[in-house]
Order: C-alpha cells, then structure tokens, then sequence
C-alpha cells in the first residue's frame, strides 16, 4: 500500500518549521527561579487539568555533575532517597506536588527536574533553573572634587559595592552633564553652577533584589567648599592659640624679672632685723682672792668681777667691785 502517485503529498510550508522548532525547544527549556541566600524557595509543577498525579520524582544537577535523586512524592508520602546528601533536613513536600527548599545555599543552584506520572499510565518531565543570589547591600556615593569656582563644579561619583557581591551597579541622572568613565560605576561629571540642585542614584540590583542611594550635587559641592574652609578656620585657630601661649609666657616672664628687681631694692633699704642684729653682751663671773697681805676681812669677803665682752672682740671689759 502506498500513496497515490496523482496526489502529491502535503508540504508543511517552511514559514512554520522556525516556529514549530521554537515551541519545541521551549517546552524543553528549565523555568527560571531565583531565590535569596538563606530564603526559601517552591518548585511547583504545571499539571494538566483532569488528571490525577501518582507519582513525582525529584532530581538535581549542579552543572556537569552526576544527577542525583532527592525526593519522591508518592500516595505513601514524602521519601528522601539519600537523607544525607547535601540538602539534608531542608526539603519539603508542600500541596503533595511541589518542592520547597529551606535555608538556600549557594550550592544549591542548578537543574532540578520533576518526573510526573499520572493515571493511567502518561509520565511528564518538567525542570527549573535555580540561581541563588545575595542579599543586595546598600551601595555607598563615594566622590572626589576637581574644581569648584563659581561657574561650576567638576566631581567624580564612584558608586562602591561589597566586596563578594553579585548585584550590579548602575546610576541614574536626569542631566546629560555626566559620563562614564573608568568602568560602570564610575561616573564623571561637569555640571554648571544652574543645574547644582540635579540629583544622582546608584542603584545595586540583582534579579532578586534592588537597592539605591542618591546625593544632590549642590549638597555635595558645598561640603566640600566647607570642608575647605574648615581647614583654614582650624590653622587659624592654631595659630591664634600658639600666639597666645607665646605672648603669655612673656608676660610672666617680665613679671618674675620685675618682682626679682623689687625683692633686690627692698632688700638694701631695709633695717636690719634681729637675725642681723649684733648679740646681747654676756657677762662672765669672775672670783678672785686678795693676795696674801690682805687682812682678814678682806679675805672672807672675795671681789667679784664682771667682763663685758663685745660681738667680734671689740670692746672693753668694766671691773664691777
């Protein structure tokens, strides 16, 4: 048996053979599921309606490695084939038909496909890429002043992140007065002193998560205008206190001279007090006997004599009878 050769055989016309290629590469494709380190994400299968699920297994693939099974839903209930792999306690079963994974790591992304086997006997493969993310930091404006006159102000913006961070940095302006220059995070700028008030965002974003933070360019010149003055003010400052340390040392200085000059003065005027003045005169008791002519009376009855001696020797001596 055989096609008749009078009719020819009907051609799929080749606009649909990109289209038919398309769709079936698609319906092969992982789906893509982003999750955060340390959160949790859901692996939920696309069922067909009317049917009754018996069995799912559960797979990963960590890029070229083996493909290992970690999980089978079953009317008996949840089964882990090997309880000590890598995911350990952190699988769940949630609605009898999609994987919950608790407490993401990094190694945790990668391919994991679901078997489906439904009543009465039809078996359907779905997969999911899973890609686990940071956390996305705040990002930090750094910023380095080129000149700043009247007319303008020329600034560089660096838009710093963690390091070890997987987000991406970008920056929004609604002025055309910058550029970037040096990589992606840097952005170069001369704005005219008219449009001071623009405002700048750096934004850090991964698929997960996005997080921004923004300067005023008006703000920031005028900081660094004041942290130029600040320096002045604080050597003036300096300098004011040196002079007045020096100034006041040689004040003291002249009033301990002039204080020395006064003691000196008074000291020559001054009568001499009891320390300088010559000692009493003391008195020494002499006895002597008459020689032996003398009578008797005079013998029984001595001459007493009294000696005045003077400080330093000079002086007389006064004989008292």
């Amino acid at each position: 048996m055989g096609m008749s050769p009078g009719r020819p055989r009907p051609r799929v016309p080749w606009l649909l053979v990109p289209l038919l290629v398309v769709a079936g590469t698609a319906a092969t494709e992982p789906r893509q599921v982003n999750g955060v380190l340390g959160g949790s994400v859901l692996l939920s299968p696309l069922l067909p309606p009317n049917k009754t699920v018996k069995e799912i297994e559960w797979s990963f693939s960590a890029g070229a490695g083996a493909t290992i099974q970690v999980a089978e839903f079953s009317p008996g209930g949840f089964k882990r084939p090997d309880p000590k792999d890598r995911f350990k306690e952190r699988l769940e079963m949630f609605n009898a038909t999609a994987l919950k994974i608790r407490v993401l790591e990094r190694g945790d992304s990668g391919v994991y496909g679901a078997r489906i086997k439904l009543h009465p006997a039809l078996v359907e493969d779905q997969s999911f890429n899973l890609s686990v993310y940071g956390p996305v930091a705040e990002p930090e404006i750094q910023s380095q002043l080129h000149s700043l006159t009247t007319q303008g102000c020329n600034v560089t913006l660096r838009c710093r992140l963690p390091a070890g961070s997987d987000a991406e940095a970008t920056w929004q302006a609604g002025t055309p007065w910058g550029q970037l220059c040096e990589d992606n995070r840097t952005l170069c700028l001369a704005v005219p002193a008219s449009t001071f008030d623009s405002t700048y965002t750096c934004v850090a974003r991964n698929p997960i998560q996005e997080r921004n933070v923004s300067v005023r360019l008006d703000t920031l010149c005028r900081q660094q205008e004041t942290r130029g003055w600040q320096r002045w003010h604080s050597c003036l400052v300096l300098l004011v206190v040196a002079a007045g340390a020096l100034l006041g040392g040689v004040w003291l200085w002249r009033k301990k001279k002039k204080r020395r000059k006064k003691r000196a003065g008074g000291a020559a005027l001054a009568f001499p007090t009891s320390e300088d003045a010559p000692p009493e005169p003391q008195y020494a008791e002499i006895q002597r006997r008459s020689p032996p002519e003398t009578d008797e009376r005079q013998r029984d009855h001595p001459t007493t004599i009294y000696s005045w001696v003077q400080a330093g020797g000079g002086g007389g001596a006064e004989v008292l009878a």
